[in-house]
This record gives structure tokens, sequence and C-alpha cells, in this order.
């Protein structure tokens, strides 16, 4: 990876004091025999049938038990972890019309920072790297915070989007801490902001085919706009602490070729067009240039989508905070849906997601994600929970990973469909249960979804081995108990389309288990 944990230990320590509230605070993980793997344990809950698919989400905060992605299903077993690092927005996409894995990569800057610099990586079925995409500071003259050495930071983009388009294009964001006048807002004369990015790149090249830039428009979205929301106290003196005032946070493509994107600070979605200019605003409490009906409002908001775009009849859904560390505790976080009609300029509110019973104020982050069946998820960002609700917006699972809010958050999290097919064999690990006389068999294949069954092979010499069980799998580790003392083991992953990467190495047998 390009950053090492100690790295980002190290950030954290600098920029983020542990809450008092929050010592001791723990949340228990799963360990096996046959992996190193240590996904979280999730307390589940169901009220109703759920979708089919796995759960995609990420694992970071301070209390963390390790920075990893997962893939995990609904009955709280491991299909995939991915080794130690800083990441963001895992989730399947499709690419030349073949399933991969998309995520972020690099080092995120908690608040009041709340990004960060690295890569978007595209991995493969097989979890092998097909894309490294990145923009440097060469390329783009971006700056960051005098704190960081540039001269670790192999690339500047950042955490908050990564979405592969129809035209097999990717979206990302960048933020560029850069000099500006902000004595029109009270602020310094000589004063830093960071500014907000977007670029839409070839995948495989990463060469620019569009870029906007917050501060190239500061006259249709003036800086004052967002004062009310988020002030700017002792923001913006200096380098270290720039005045973070737009805040985007999702980036989506209109079949036009215009784009929808979202500024957490002004509570507010905006309609890029293809030469830069601003066609619309939405805001979440005034309308902006649209007028909202009576049940509508929304703030600090992220994850704004483009679900369906009929020309001037567009409905977007957004991952509505309604939180942030300006103010909370008010208003419970919630997914909503929303048509704008771009000619009468109403938006109105079609459905919201909220649970009553279980009242959520999320302060940053979250996702909400339309199901083919019509369901939604919704992953609540720095409230560790991922909940699926019927169309009806009665809540069907909820799956928690963490404590309270802050401490262990996942940045977006999905309920996905996905066929593992890795390319590393499965893992085993045997030992004697002497007081029994038997042989016990541990046997996982991590990343792998399609096989059903397992084919135990025992003997005293690798050339002696002989089938000595068939077992059915479990979950992602089973355990077999064969009688015996046997020295030698091998396991063979059985499924119609397990290839010859199914078969273990052949492991002595522990003395002890």
């Amino acid at each position: 990876m390009y950053f090492s944990l100690c790295f980002i230990y190290f950030l954290i320590s600098i920029f983020q004091a542990l809450p008092a509230s929050a010592e001791n605070a723990t949340w228990p993980w799963q360990t096996y025999r046959s992996s190193s793997a240590e996904p979280p344990l999730l307390n589940i809950t169901k009220q109703g049938p759920t979708s089919p698919g796995y759960l995609f989400f990420d694992q970071n905060g301070q209390y963390a038990h390790n920075y990893s992605l997962f893939i995990m299903s609904d009955d709280n077993e491991l299909v995939w972890q991915s080794g130690i690092g800083d990441y963001s927005a895992f989730r399947t996409q499709k690419f030349e019309g073949k399933s991969v894995l998309t995520f972020f990569n690099g080092i995120s800057l908690p608040e009041p920072y709340g990004w960060g610099h690295g890569i978007i990586q595209i991995l493969d079925d097989s979890y092998a790297s097909l894309y490294n995409i990145s923009l440097t500071a060469e390329e783009e003259h971006f700056v960051t915070i005098s704190e960081l050495d540039p001269k670790q930071l192999i690339s500047y983009l950042d955490m908050h989007e990564s979405k592969i388009t129809a035209q097999d294009t990717i979206l990302v964001t960048a933020y560029n801490v850069t000099r500006y006048n902000l004595s029109s807002v009270g602020g310094s004369e000589d004063g830093w902001v960071t500014d907000c990015l977007f670029y839409e790149l070839d995948v495989k090249t990463n060469e620019i085919l569009f870029k906007w830039s917050a501060l190239d428009h500061v006259d249709q979205i003036p800086i004052s706009n967002v004062l009310q929301f988020y002030p700017i106290s002792d923001f913006g003196k200096n380098q270290s602490i720039p005045y973070g005032y737009f805040h985007i946070n999702s980036v989506d493509k209109f079949e036009d070729g215009s784009y929808l994107i979202s500024s957490r600070y002004y509570c507010s979605i905006f309609k890029i067009s293809r030469n830069g200019t601003v066609e619309w605003t939405l805001q979440g409490r005034t309308g902006g240039d649209f007028q909202l009906d009576s049940h509508l409002s929304f703030c600090y908001q992220h994850d704004a989508r483009i679900r369906h775009d009929f020309g001037n009849i567009v409905q977007i859904s957004i991952f509505d905070n309604d939180n942030s560390e300006v103010v909370s505790g008010i208003n419970q976080t919630k997914g909503i849906f929303i048509t704008l009609n771009t000619e009468t300029m109403k938006a109105t509110l079609d459905q919201e997601y909220i649970d009553p019973q279980d009242p959520i104020f999320a302060l940053s982050q979250g996702n909400v994600q339309l199901l083919d069946n019509g369901n939604v998820i919704m992953g609540y960002g720095s409230t560790p929970k991922i909940r699926e609700y019927g169309p009806d917006g009665s809540v069907r699972m909820t799956a928690q990973f963490g404590p309270g809010d802050g401490l262990i958050f996942s940045y977006r999290a999905y309920r996905q469909p996905w066929v593992g097919r890795p390319n590393a064999p499965p893992s085993v690990f045997a030992c004697n249960d002497k007081a029994n006389n038997n042989t016990r068999v541990y046997m996982s294949w991590l990343g792998a979804t399609e096989h059903n069954s397992w084919k135990i092979f025992a003997g005293s010499s690798n050339s002696s081995l002989i089938l000595a069980a068939e077992v059915e799998r479990t979950g992602f580790e089973t355990m077999a108990s064969i009688p015996g003392q046997l020295p030698l083991i091998q396991v063979e992953a059985q499924g119609p389309s397990v290839t010859t990467t199914g078969v273990s190495s052949v492991v002595i047998s522990q003395n002890v288990c």
C-alpha cells in the first residue's frame, strides 16, 4: 500500500484527540484458525425479508480493530477482507461489462478537515489490481496542509467519489489548499481555503476529460452564502487550518453530460453544465432556485444520486445527515428521494427512510443505495450501522459493527451481488485432538464465493495423501474432525466453477489443538 498504517495513526494522533466519553470503547471481532482475517462481529437484527447480495463496507476510526475492507453476508459470515490500510467507498461497479471492486486507498484527515489524499484502486474478481487512478501535485499543482510532507503523497485524489460512468470513465474529487482573500467574509486578507475540484478521467490513462473547481465559480456560488451553515471562525488564517467551506462529497453524471454535485457545507446540490457553469442550485433550507414542498428540508448531506433522468423531470436521492460538527442532535438522519421539476422549479419529497424506533444523528459520511427490487440500503457513515428498508419505508434489517458515533465508521456501505474467484489457494490448519483420537481440520478460502463443500486428504507423506473425508461448507471457515492422528493434511474446495486454484498446500498437523 502507498501509505503505512503507522503514518495513518500518526496523523490521527495529531489531528484528533480521543474523546473522554469513548474511553475503553470496544467492539467484538471474529477470529479463525485457518485465516488471519479478523472481521467485526456484526450485530444483525431482521424485521422482514432482505435482498440478495453481500454487504460491502470499510472499517475506519479511532477504535476500529483493523482498517480494512470487508465483504460479509447477512449471516455474519466473512467473504473477503483486505489488508490493512486507510480505505473508503468500497463497492462493486461495472467496467467494460465486467464486475470490479473500487475503493479509495490513501490517507484520510479527520475533522475539521474531512478529506484525504490517495488513489482509486480497481480490482478484478480475483482481487488482482487492474488500475490505479491518480493525479499528482506536478500534474495539477496541488498543495496540502503544512503538516504533511508532499513527498509522501503519491496522488491527491480524495475519498469522496470514485464512480464509474456509463461511458467507462471515472468521476473523482480532489481537495487543494489554496491562498485566497477571505476579508469579504470576515477572514484574513492573506487567507487559505480548501478548493474543491472534481474530474472526469480516463480509467486506463488518467487523462483529464473534464475539470471543475469551486473557487473558479465563486461568482455563482459566493463564499458568503455558506457562513450561516459553516462559520469561518478561526479557519483560513494559515495553511495548517484552511477554511474548507465547500466540502464536495459526491459527483454524478446526467444523460446530457452535465454533472450533479453535493456540497456538504452549502447544504446544497448543484447541476454543473458541460461548460462548467452552474445551471441550478437546490438548497436544502431555502430551496435555492427551487420551491421546496412543505415536507422537504435537508442539510450537511452526502451522496446525491440521479435515480431517474427524464429531462425536465429528475428524481434524485440524498443521504440527509442533517447533523455536523456545527449543529447536531436535533434532526434525525434520513434518506430522501426528491423529484425536481425544472420547468416549474419545484422540488417535491417522494419518500423518506427513517427508523423512529432507533434515531440516528450521523455527524458525517453516509450513503443511500436503491436496490433493483425497490429496497433501500443506507450506510450511516460515522454511525457504524447498515440498514435495509423496504419500498414502503419499513425497516427490514440493521447490521451494526461498532459503538456510538465517530468511533468506528464506514464512509459508505452497500449490498451488492459478487462472484469472487481468488487466485490465491485455500488455507488450512490441522491439529491433533489426542483426547478424542482425531484430527481437527479448519479450512477457508478468502474471497471465494462459489465452493459449497470440501474434500480433505490425509497421509504420512505428500505422495501418499488419500481422500479422508468430504464435508459441506458451513461458513467462511469450516471445521471437520477426522478419526485418527493424521500427520499431513490437504484440502480441496468443491463447486461447479472451482478451478485448480481451489487446492491448498499440504500442512503438518499441530500436536496440540
